[in-house]
């Protein structure tokens, strides 16, 4: 499928994820300071990182999914936005430490609702039970990879138990605020600003 957002030209295959709101909310609060060195998780169709590598060029940006076909995806996409990406498939921040071992800013748009879909379109979305078990194992390499003056922008759904959330948040001495929300109708998207 070929879409057009925020004035970023993508061609987006069936098996990755197609940007929408969440997406956008994260892409359109991120700040950024020169010289930060900037890494996103799941990067999908890559529409996140082309957005602010278009803003920032002088800036260094790395992109990690776990599915094959949205690492070609945000390669053949960046390449079409003139833009510049270090691109690696890998499951969360697993063999990124070899690259790079500290990020200033790390970008989550994680696979939030609690539920337990199969396959690499579903580990999009699906955070299994209570819509944490990837972003716990997520928190924990965070611990490893962001700077201690850094910070991480999380996506997630009302529909995450968002308490349990916010005790894991402080079990890896993190403090944590939601900096903005989409209200759907259904839930409420929030993006959540964590850092040391």
């Amino acid at each position: 499928m070929k879409k057009k957002l925020n004035g970023i030209s993508l061609e987006i295959p069936v098996e990755v994820y197609n940007p929408a709101e969440d997406s956008i909310l994260l892409a359109e609060n991120i700040k950024i300071n020169v010289d930060e060195k900037i890494l996103e998780i799941g990067s999908g169709s890559g529409f996140v990182s082309i957005f602010l590598a278009k803003q920032f060029p002088k800036n260094d940006f790395f992109c990690l999914d776990i599915n094959p076909m949205a690492t070609d995806s945000t390669r053949n996409n960046a390449k079409r936005n003139n833009v510049s990406l270090n691109i690696f498939l890998a499951n969360l921040m697993d063999s990124i430490t070899d690259v790079s071992p500290y990020f200033d800013v790390i970008l989550f748009n994680s696979p939030y609702l609690p539920v337990k879909d199969q396959g690499f379109l579903g580990s999009s979305w699906s955070g299994g039970e209570g819509g944490l078990e990837t972003i716990e194992k997520f928190l924990l390499n965070l611990v490893k990879n962001m700077k201690k003056t850094g910070r991480c922008y999380l996506v997630v759904s009302s529909k995450t138990d968002l308490k349990k959330l916010e005790l894991l948040v402080k079990k890896f001495y993190f403090v944590s605020n939601s900096i903005d929300h989409i209200a759907e109708s259904n839930e409420t998207i929030h993006l959540f600003l964590i850092k040391f």
